[in-house]
């Protein structure tokens, strides 16, 4: 979808106006010209004084018509940003997980702030754009009043002219392409300066190797190419402004050797092709924003994130929270990696999981644990078999539904601030009991429903997570090795008191565990290897089938 296009279905009626306003802009700049041409070819002053306030009536009409675009031009710029900014993160917030992993951070990032501001810019210069068409339009109206025959000669010209100039900036689009993909490049590289800053710091060749391989080349990349296409807009621009005089040229000196014209309306002619210097000039100016606003708007629909309407969200409701059991039937995943092509495959895997059971799923590093528990909580969708919730299948409109059914803790858990989401009446007293229990009162508050800080260990880190975990209050709880930071003290907390009470209080626990120690707490035991349930060593059950 182009920009217009997008900017016209979000925003009908300041689009609308926006090109009302600059085709009357355009019109009264080209009867401006018509009555400065009459004015000129009289053949007295007193003939051509009639004409002054017609003159002046169009200059004052051409002045006040551009502050109103220009005003009309604020309000609509700062309000397409901002419902841009908003639906593209609310794409963001609906998209598959693994389509945004598959993305990956630095992409996203560049999408919200390179993307966004270009598309942002461009808008910016739409109602110019429009009103230098119209002006060039109405010229092109009144010099084929003028005459006909003529203006067929020279729109055979200027078509000439634009095609040498539309070859090179079809080039320099080309060129846009490869910087925006070099853009996310950069990006993943200054991630990588801010992620691993400690890690850099304590290795001078390190940060070296990084700087001088890395970092500085993709710079330098983006900056040969942004300055290759920059020259190459600087000189077709300006060898857009030498053919303008170069048509005046052909005007004056070239048609007379192929039709018969009258002077006055050569010199009409050559008079408003100069008029049509600046609106050309301005059109030529602005090529490479809206190019550039295309490209990212390829970008976004590339990532999955265009910016058209999102088919209607799903109901949180409608999915049970009294429901008995879950059944993974046939469950299955693969991933495939870009690099070397090689792909790893879940499944299929068949379980049945119950309220009131405490689960472990055990398993080396690399065996699919993680890719299994998002699976079973909904963030993955299956790419064969099916969930089963009491029996009925979890479709793609009732995922969302699904996904409200679990609280986890995943080990690349996000720690909120805010108590996001649990707004509701004893909320804070529950949330400072839980932090005695966790032994962090000392440390952290909620006051406002806000923590008071978060800058913690990575292992109160997740006794804060914990707390957000149980103050949700979902029927299933996921952990995903939540106990690897915590020390011997808390570890014995979390496998021998919280889970078993979560478990008796009707919950459906669900642990991914590298503790053998403590599997015998468990009711059952699965056992993940290369993707698939293999008969456990724990003295418990593996699996219920489906």
């Amino acid at each position: 979808m182009s920009l217009l296009a997008l900017l016209f279905k979000k925003s009908k009626l300041p689009i609308i106006l926006a090109a009302l306003l600059g085709i009357l802009t355009g019109a009264c700049s080209a009867a401006l010209v018509a009555a400065m041409n009459q004015a000129l070819t009289s053949r007295t002053v007193a003939d051509a004084m009639p004409l002054m306030p017609v003159f002046v009536g169009l200059a004052v009409a051409v002045l006040v018509l551009r502050i109103i675009s220009q005003l009309q031009l604020a309000s609509m710029q700062q309000e397409a940003l901002l419902d841009l900014r908003l639906s593209l993160c609310r794409r963001i917030l609906e998209a598959p997980l693994r389509k945004l992993e598959e993305a990956g951070p630095h992409k996203l990032l560049a999408a919200l702030t390179e993307d966004i501001s270009v598309i942002n810019s461009t808008i910016a210069v739409i109602p110019g754009v429009i009103i230098c068409l119209a002006t060039l339009v109405g010229c092109l109206v009144y010099l084929a009043w003028l005459s006909g025959p003529l203006l067929g000669l020279i729109l055979g010209v200027i078509a000439l002219v634009m095609a040498s100039v539309a070859l090179p900036n079809r080039y320099a689009y080309g060129q846009f392409f490869k910087r925006r993909e070099t853009h996310d490049a950069m990006y993943s590289g200054f991630r990588t300066l801010i992620d691993g800053s400690k890690e850099l710091q304590l290795h001078h060749a390190r940060s070296e190797d990084f700087f001088n391989r890395d970092l500085k080349p993709t710079a330098e990349e983006v900056s040969r190419i942004s300055l290759t296409t920059s020259k190459l807009f600087i000189i077709t621009g300006s060898w857009g402004g030498f053919m303008v005089m170069a048509v005046i040229g052909f005007i004056l000196f070239g048609v007379p050797r192929f039709q018969e014209v009258e002077m006055s309306t050569l010199a009409a002619y050559a008079l408003v092709v100069l008029y049509l210097q600046q609106p050309l000039d301005g059109l030529m100016n602005q090529w490479p924003n809206l190019s550039r606003s295309h490209v990212a708007m390829k970008k976004l629909e590339k990532l999955g994130l265009s910016l058209e309407d999102p088919e209607p969200s799903a109901s949180d409701n409608g999915m049970p929270r009294d429901f008995q059991r879950i059944e993974l039937v046939g469950l299955g995943h693969t991933y495939r990696r870009e690099l070397d092509g090689a792909s790893f495959t879940l499944g299929p895997i068949d379980a049945t999981l119950r309220r009131g059971e405490l689960v472990f799923l055990v398993g080396g590093n690399g065996s699919g644990k993680t890719t299994l528990a998002k699976l079973f909580t909904g963030l993955y969708a299956p790419e064969q078999g099916e969930l089963r919730v009491d029996g009925v299948p979890v479709t793609a409109a009732t995922r969302r539904a699904y996904r409200q059914l679990f609280s986890a803790v995943f080990f690349d858990f996000h720690l909120f601030e805010r108590m996001l989401g649990l707004d509701h009446p004893g909320m804070e007293d529950k949330a400072r009991q839980y932090l005695s229990r966790l032994q962090l009162e000392r440390k952290v508050r909620v006051e406002d429903g806000k923590l008071s800080t978060v800058a913690l260990s990575q292992g109160q880190r997740k006794r804060l997570a914990l707390l957000t975990s149980f103050l949700e209050d979902r029927p299933i709880y996921v952990f995903d090795e939540w106990a690897a930071d915590q020390d011997p003290v808390f570890r014995e907390l979390f496998y021998r008191e919280m889970l078993p009470a979560l478990r008796d209080q009707g919950k459906l626990v669900f642990v991914i565990s590298h503790d053998d120690r403590y599997f015998h707490l468990a009711d059952r035991v699965l056992k993940l290897e290369a993707g698939q349930l293999v008969p456990s060593s724990a003295p418990l059950v593996t699996a219920v089938p489906a």
